[in-house]
């Protein structure tokens, strides 16, 4: 599932953080000499992809849960025990649900986002740091697969032919061809 929509999202509408959001590669440059003024921020990350059981439909047509996480980075400078920068966290966290919470994409085949765990990652002099997981499932389809595209280029079924081979006493045919048929679909339409 592709991230910069979520991202767009969350700069849209989420006012707190000012246009700060981010992707992976941003936040694995940070560490704790980041200037309190560049925060609050948040960065969009893909955490995992899990299929189901490809038994219940096949082995190609799967349903995936991907999981995502936005992680929330706010200042810790007013106090030393960062209650002020959960606060904040906390007030942060409400604008992302409104972002993105419940949000589908049916033409992209993915459905409802959904909240799934909040984590504390870090908490020094610097920032608190804050981990927010999120859900949606989608499915792979057979026109996204090689099976698909074997299919495809296939082409039409239009007509058909078969030999009947009529089993026999013993239980099995016996090699005598006992009727032809040809099935011609575009006549039957």
């Amino acid at each position: 599932m592709k991230l910069k929509p979520i991202i767009q999202e969350l700069r849209a509408h989420c006012p707190g953080f000012e246009g700060r959001v981010f992707g992976v590669g941003t936040f694995s440059r940070l560490d704790e000499s980041v200037a309190a003024e560049l925060l609050p921020a948040a960065f969009v990350i893909p955490v995992s992809e899990d299929p189901e059981d490809p038994a219940v439909i096949n082995c190609y047509k799967q349903q995936v849960r991907f999981n995502f996480a936005v992680i929330l980075m706010v200042a810790n400078t007013e106090d030393e025990q960062g209650l002020t920068a959960w606060e904040k966290s906390v007030d942060l966290k409400k604008e992302v649900f409104k972002a993105i919470l419940g949000a589908d994409d049916i033409q992209a085949g993915r459905d409802w986002i959904q909240f799934e765990s909040l984590t504390v990652l870090d908490l020094n002099r610097a920032a608190l740091t804050v981990q927010l997981d999120f859900s949606c499932q989608y499915e792979i389809s057979d026109n996204e697969t090689r099976h698909g595209g074997d299919i495809d280029r296939l082409g039409r079924f239009l007509r058909m032919s078969t030999d009947v081979d009529v089993i026999g006493d013993k239980g099995w045919p016996d090699g005598q061809i006992e009727a032809k048929m040809h099935i011609n679909l575009e006549q039957e339409k």
